[in-house]
């Protein structure tokens, strides 16, 4: 039997996205620890220009998508998600992507305000527990310091957009990526291909010019295409997952 998944697609979480409210959501809790289940049909998530360190110790960094934004493989075959077991625990000591631990929290943007507002997923376990180590959103109408936290992660996170942006243009610009794809066979016999996606072509990259290398290196650019690079190993801790 033989798969193929395209890599440039990720299902969406939030199902009930929205906007925080002191009065709709005087009740909310957040549950640190209700797990990541909800990421079980993710085969690869986006990220960040902050993130590439520690995500290519663990995870195949590729580039999808109609922009060719970095993404982080979690799996090999459609809606799979090897780095979650099979009661909802992220594997040990496995880098969870930025993508997915903001959740249940995100900014959405206010067309009408030109603003982003923070948005809550209503449909979260991770608001619905009743564990007694749950944190209120809300005290008295105010908002707690667990909003004031994940207001600034998302802060970062939307910085670190930009900053990514910044460094798929000028890949793009120096015709760095090509088409790549991965095909595998498990040991259970199946043969399972990874598809549309993009990766640096390290043959042009290793080909800059000294001076676009010093200015890459100055903003960061050169360190994360190492580290790109670098990730093509995990691959094969994919395929041991798989089974």
């Amino acid at each position: 039997m033989t798969t193929s998944t395209p890599a440039g697609t990720y299902a969406p979480m939030f199902e009930q996205a929205r906007a925080l409210d002191p009065q709709r959501h005087a009740h909310l809790k957040l549950d640190r620890n209700a797990g990541y289940a909800f990421s079980r049909g993710q085969t690869a998530v986006p990220l960040v220009a902050t993130e590439f360190a520690m995500a290519a110790r663990d995870l195949p960094i590729v580039f999808a998508g109609e922009q060719h934004m970095p993404m982080a493989v979690l799996g090999l075959r459609t809606a799979e998600n090897l780095m979650v077991d099979a009661d909802g625990r992220w594997l040990p000591s496995r880098y969870i992507p930025a993508h997915l631990r903001r959740y249940p929290f995100i900014l959405q943007e206010d067309p009408a305000s030109e603003r982003y507002a923070l948005c809550v997923d209503e449909s979260a376990d991770h608001l619905r527990s009743t564990a007694t180590d749950a944190e209120a959103l809300f005290e008295g109408g105010q908002p707690t310091a667990v909003v004031s936290e994940m207001l600034q992660f998302l802060g970062e996170l939307q910085a670190g957009l930009t900053m990514t942006r910044e460094y798929v243009a000028a890949l793009q610009a120096e015709n760095l990526m090509i088409p790549r794809q991965v095909a595998v066979e498990l040991q259970s016999g199946e043969r399972v291909t990874l598809d549309g996606f993009h990766v640096v072509d390290e043959t042009r990259f290793d080909q800059l010019p000294d001076a676009t290398v010093t200015a890459w290196a100055r903003k960061g650019w050169l360190a994360m295409t190492y580290f790109h690079l670098q990730s093509r190993l995990n691959w094969g801790h994919l395929v041991a997952l798989a089974g």
